[in-house]
């Protein structure tokens, strides 16, 4: 697979929307996830890096094509509840120089409210761990 050229770190701005400009306040903690591009294939187990309501940024061995349909399913670290699962779009996939992975933006679609407050409350308590100085 030819290593493509471009931006190594486009967690910054993906679609050239500054971080200022994103609909969800967006927290970079590490997550297992895992991702499947259809019912008939296997989930792979990564991880993400950027996390918001309204989408992520995780780790693939291979680009994902933009406009992608994926889905997804997040674990919340020390939440007792079920495992999220929510499908997506790929909106980016750029290679990593550095991981010699790609680096791929996933926006959520058709999340509904349980899912979308249960992003939320975990997006906050985060927060509110690093503030106090626990993360």
């Amino acid at each position: 697979m030819a290593e493509p050229s471009g931006e190594e770190h486009p967690q910054d701005a993906p679609g050239g929307a500054s971080p200022r400009e994103r609909e969800f306040e967006r927290v970079g903690d590490t997550l297992l996830v895992s991702y499947s591009i259809s019912e008939e294939f296997e989930p792979e187990f990564t991880e993400a890096y950027d996390i918001a309501a309204g989408g992520m940024a995780m780790i693939t061995n291979a680009e994902l094509p933009k406009g992608a349909p994926v889905i997804v399913q997040i674990e919340l670290r020390g939440d007792s509840r079920p495992v999220i699962r929510v499908a997506g779009i790929v909106r980016w996939s750029h290679f990593d120089t550095m991981l010699r992975r790609y680096r791929t933006g996933v926006s959520f679609i058709d999340v509904d409210d349980q899912t979308h407050g249960d992003l939320l409350r975990y997006i906050d308590t985060l927060h509110l761990l690093r503030d106090m100085g626990v993360l």
